[in-house]
């Protein structure tokens, strides 16, 4: 490896292996195009190219290649990998379907959402025609999927599948949480924002990719292992308080969706929480909890909403705690045995959640 390659920032990272991931997504569908006899079906399959392949982080795929990369898997296996890599954002795209569907949400990555767009696609005068058909075609990425790791060698396709179940289950059971604990009854000193937060986010979108891309190098030590756990852990959490923060004061160009979503949505996230805890005035939490409570909330409940949480100081709350777990995935990174380029990259893409 070249001194130039060892110390590649993330983005460098990310401009070199989305256009080849995209493109693993653009060629699976045109050929389930091609081989589609129904035209509904054939529809379908372009549909989910078109969505799958909206301009985003690609952040899952990303990291799987570079812990592959970072602990010396084999550049002749690379096709295979990226393939794999690719099945990450089926997955993302299936649990994006389902978020959108039960958060009511009609934007996702500066587009309509896809059940917004089979609407459109499949009209036949039901209102409900795209919600369902966008949800078996959410089936249909997973199924998808399945079929890109399905070109994996033997030698570790046992432990990659464990690990692959594990990380869906695991994210499947937090977006339970998620639904049942939005416009909750009661918010207060409870530990759910923080086991939604792991649960959906943490080890989905950094400690899962990084152990995967470990477990497709041929790496199977259980120190190491809990090692990326750990460190993922930390980077993750990190990365669902800052998009919590755009989820509240973000645009739809910073956060892909409608902007101030999770308010109406009443999400109960650790900022939220950390508002609650830092609203000393009886008076002034109740108004907050009502507010936050409301089923319907128009743009004044919204802007006051923001008020409240800026004002308590929760924002600054959360940046410390996004700096904090962000300082602890960086010192487990050190202790890595990956190369430099996995080590820099990782490093890189933690500091770029404090900006």
């Amino acid at each position: 490896m070249s001194k130039k390659n060892e110390y590649m920032s993330f983005a460098e990272f990310s401009r070199t292996y989305v256009p080849v991931i995209n493109e693993c997504i653009y060629s699976f569908y045109s050929n389930k195009e091609l081989s589609a006899h129904n035209p509904d079906i054939k529809l379908a399959y372009s549909l989910l190219k078109e969505y799958c392949t909206r301009d985003g982080k690609r952040i899952r795929p990303l990291l799987l290649l570079l812990s592959y990369l970072g602990y010396g898997g084999a550049i002749s296996d690379m096709q295979s990998v990226i393939s794999v890599a690719a099945s990450l954002e089926f997955m993302h795209a299936f649990l994006l379907i389902q978020d959108d569907i039960i958060d009511g949400a009609i934007m996702r990555r500066g587009k309509p959402a896809f059940h917004k767009v089979c609407d459109s696609s499949y009209n036949k005068y039901n209102e409900h025609i795209g919600s369902w058909v966008a949800i078996v075609l959410a089936d249909v990425l997973m199924s998808n999927a399945v079929e890109l790791i399905s070109g994996l060698g033997a030698t570790c396709m046992s432990a990659f599948l464990h690990e692959f179940a594990m990380i869906y289950e695991r994210t499947a059971l937090g977006q339970m949480l998620d639904i049942i604990w939005s416009n909750p009854e009661h918010i207060g000193d409870d530990d759910i924002p923080h086991t939604i937060a792991s649960m959906k986010t943490a080890h989905y979108t950094v400690s899962g990719p990084l152990r995967l891309g470990y477990i497709l190098a041929g790496g199977s030590n259980n120190d190491e292992l809990q090692k990326l756990e750990q460190a993922g852990y930390a980077a993750g959490f990190a990365f669902q308080m800052r998009d919590d923060i755009i989820g509240i004061f973000g645009s739809e160009e910073d956060s892909g969706k409608s902007a101030s979503s999770d308010i109406e949505e009443g999400k109960y996230t650790v900022l939220v929480q950390k508002t609650l805890q830092l609203l000393h005035d009886n008076t002034v939490k109740d108004q907050f909890i009502a507010m936050f409570k409301k089923n319907k909330k128009n743009k004044q409940d919204i802007q006051a909403i923001k008020e409240y949480i800026e004002k308590s100081g929760a924002t600054e709350h959360v940046r410390n705690l996004i700096f904090r777990h962000g300082s602890n995935a960086k010192e487990i990174i050190s202790q890595l045995q990956c190369n430099l380029l996995m080590k820099h990259c990782l490093i890189d893409f933690i500091e770029s959640l404090f900006n």
